[in-house]
């Protein structure tokens, strides 16, 4: 007869109470070797089959989750872009510098346009004041003023002319109204300037406007 351990039957009893199977009665007798009817031998041997069991192990472990991979440095995305190309910016910050020199080299200025007003050219660009006086009361040149000029211009186009080819070319000779109060003026000196190449001609005949209403 061959007898099993008792470490054998602990194992089983301690196994079959895990199962639930109830493992607290008495061990069953040891089975013997030649005789015994079939039930009383069989018991022992599946006893022992289940002790010898190898306990289950753990499960298989969940999968973990794995973290997220760094992008590559050529792929990494890109910070917050204003939608400008970068070769465009450098043409934005100059357009203001542009834009002054622009107008610097072809606009239009106050000064270089010449005054809005008969009186400004009078005493200011053309000097006429210089030799009719500053209120066109008369100096070197004829008196202006009082309706002096209109006397020897009736016509406004006739000083107009007078003004823009000045009277070199008349030195000595009579000019104006034949019929003018008085008889004509004598272009003596012949100093009246040529203002047609220092004037335009709206300013011309802006200033002849001034000595004939203006003074």
């Amino acid at each position: 007869m061959t007898e099993v351990p008792d470490y054998l039957l602990e194992r089983s009893r301690a196994r079959r109470a895990a199962l639930g199977l109830g493992g607290g009665g008495e061990a069953p007798a040891p089975a013997t070797a030649g005789g015994g009817d079939e039930g009383s031998s069989s018991a022992p041997a599946s006893t022992a089959a289940a002790a010898a069991a190898p306990a289950p192990g753990p499960g298989p472990a969940a999968p973990s989750a794995r973290p997220p991979e760094a992008l590559p440095t050529y792929v990494a995305p890109a910070g917050p872009r204003s939608g400008i190309p970068v070769w465009m910016m450098p043409v934005i910050l100059m357009l203001p510098l542009w834009a002054i020199v622009y107008l610097g080299a072809f606009g239009e200025s106050s000064t270089a346009s010449g005054p809005a007003t008969g009186s400004e050219i009078f005493h200011t660009i053309a000097g006429c004041q210089n030799c009719h006086g500053a209120s066109g009361e008369g100096g070197v040149g004829p008196k202006l003023a009082g309706g002096e000029v209109s006397k020897t211009f009736p016509n406004e186009q006739d000083q107009i002319d007078f003004v823009t080819k000045g009277s070199a070319t008349i030195k000595g000779q009579p000019y104006g109204d034949p019929n003018r109060e008085g008889g004509q003026h004598i272009a003596k000196s012949g100093g009246m300037p040529t203002f047609g190449g220092q004037l335009t001609p709206e300013e011309i005949k802006i200033v002849v406007e001034y000595e004939r209403s203006g003074l």
